[in-house]
């Protein structure tokens, strides 16, 4: 007889392949810096895979990190909601995962997507500020907003200001 699981919610799913691939990722010489999902109308779910390395990343970190992932992508059941997976680095304009990686960028532009509106605005760019235990600090025109990092939905580094960064 089958066991049938209900759907893991989407957080605990993302803990579980990050404890599952953050070691394999590591013996690869790079670090995993997040994951997503996405639905993609005829590939079905997606698992998006981010890696960084001090050096940055390649595609042939991406490949070796992608062949020893394979295995486990079609062995393990906590893949099971996923069609395919893909590997790449988090980019110039890179999305943030977690607090940790927004103290890494104080003084850069971000852009935030909130689950619920702050100041009328769901959607905020302004220069991160600080980070703090469990909000982010952010200027807007010159005014501050406390930011609670479980309102945001998604965030990451603005492309013009870190293109900027590096032809400047």
């Amino acid at each position: 007889m089958v066991q049938i699981h209900p759907p893991l919610p989407n957080r605990m799913i993302r803990e579980e392949i990050s404890k599952l691939l953050a070691p394999l990722i590591q013996n690869c010489g790079c670090e995993l810096w997040g994951i997503s999902f996405s639905n993609n109308s005829g590939k079905g779910r997606i698992l998006r895979i981010y890696i960084d390395a001090i050096q940055g990343v390649n595609i042939k970190d991406c490949e070796n990190v992608s062949k020893e992932i394979d295995f486990l992508f079609q062995e393990d059941e906590v893949f099971i909601d996923f069609n395919s997976f893909e590997v790449s680095s988090p980019g110039i304009d890179r999305t943030l995962f977690d607090i940790k990686q927004y103290k890494n960028f104080i003084g850069d532009v971000v852009s935030l997507t909130l689950f619920s509106k702050v100041n009328g605005q769901r959607k905020i760019k302004g220069t991160l500020i600080d980070v703090l235990d469990k909000r982010l600090c952010v200027e807007i025109k010159k005014e501050e907003l406390l930011i609670d990092f479980k309102n945001i939905e998604k965030g990451k580094l603005d492309l013009e200001d870190q293109l900027n960064k590096k032809n400047g």
